[in-house]
């Protein structure tokens, strides 16, 4: 950013307006030093780790599809909202599977438009566990209107660094390794390997993308004849930078509903519910309590998600799984 100071002129002249402009002007410009550093938040990815890892690709042992869309900092102008799509399947008779995601990820004026194809090799290693070997590729379509800011500087003139719409085509390429029983998981995955580099000589824009690795595991329990329980841990390490992670449990109780909880290092405690209206279709939503610094100034997060697990033929018999 250049030495001039800035002027943020609100299109109505009340304070709460004022204030809600000034938190997005910080939304965009982290997002935009940053750009990428991380993938966008989830909460129920236990439920479907495609989202983090390919080589989750074909677990299901069906065609499965998600739909999901998260409300990040309800109340705050310009909160992240993201929504996600995404199906995958095993190859008919063969150790691959096959899958695709859609992800839209919105912070005050830019949007991120990312499509990814799957693929994963899965193994046999016991009659009920395989090892799955996974990779993506695909691309993000970055655009930010800058322009619909409005933003001076004192004497009155507007900013032409705010005066422009930007956008990029950013492709990349992700890997992983899933292990995977009736019980148990175990992944290691790295979701982007390219550190696109954002090419602009303007300051406010300067970003690149950054690697994340992620290491998931967890375990499913018997607690009786109505009820398992599964504890779970999300490590997650971004290249250069920090190191977060999220620890979870969940309770199934007679094999219908779960009902969980969950803490995000530094950023929130969540509670999860999710129902399986049948066999094949299942209903979820998590709500995000904020312990951060952005606490005050927002209500929460809300996330929705729905799955149906499709069979390929009448005669198969799905056997539970739970995540």
């Amino acid at each position: 950013m250049n030495d001039l100071s800035y002027t943020i002129v609100p299109k109505a002249a009340t304070r709460k307006v004022y204030r809600n402009v000034a938190l997005l002007l910080g939304i965009l410009l982290i997002s935009l030093q940053g750009f990428s550093q991380q993938n966008p938040l989830y909460s129920q990815y236990m439920f479907n780790g495609l989202v983090i890892n390919p080589a989750y690709t074909g677990s299901s042992e069906a065609l499965m599809m998600t739909v999901a869309s998260r409300a990040q900092w309800t109340g705050l102008s310009g909160a992240p909202q993201t929504n996600v799509a995404s199906v995958h399947s095993p190859w008919k008779l063969s150790r691959s599977a096959i899958g695709g995601v859609f992800i839209h990820d919105e912070v005050g004026v830019t949007n991120q438009y990312t499509v990814y194809g799957t693929y994963a090799y899965r193994i046999p290693v016991s009659e009920k566990a395989k090892i799955a070997v996974g990779g993506q590729a695909g691309v993000t379509y970055y655009r930010s209107n800058l322009d619909d800011l409005s933003i001076v500087t004192p004497g009155g003139i507007p900013d032409p660094a705010f005066a422009q719409t930007e956008s990029r085509y950013l492709p990349n390429l992700g890997i992983g390794v899933y292990y995977y029983s009736d019980r148990s998981y175990l992944g290691l995955s790295l979701p982007a390997i390219i550190n696109n580099k954002w090419d602009n000589q303007d300051a406010v824009a300067t970003a690149r993308q950054t690697r994340q690795f992620f290491l998931a595991a967890g375990h499913v329990f018997d607690m009786g004849p109505n009820f398992k329980l599964k504890p779970n841990v999300l490590l997650r390490w971004v290249e250069g930078g920090s190191f977060q992670f999220d620890l979870n449990a969940n309770l199934l109780i007679k094999e219908i509903v779960w009902v969980g909880l969950s803490y995000r290092l530094d950023d929130s405690f969540d509670v999860l519910l999710q129902w399986n209206i049948t066999k094949q279709l299942s209903l979820g939503y998590s709500y995000g309590y904020p312990i951060n610094s952005l606490a005050t100034t927002q209500y929460g997060t809300h996330e929705i998600m729905v799955g149906y697990r499709l069979k390929h033929h009448r005669n198969i018999v799905f056997s539970p799984r739970y995540f």
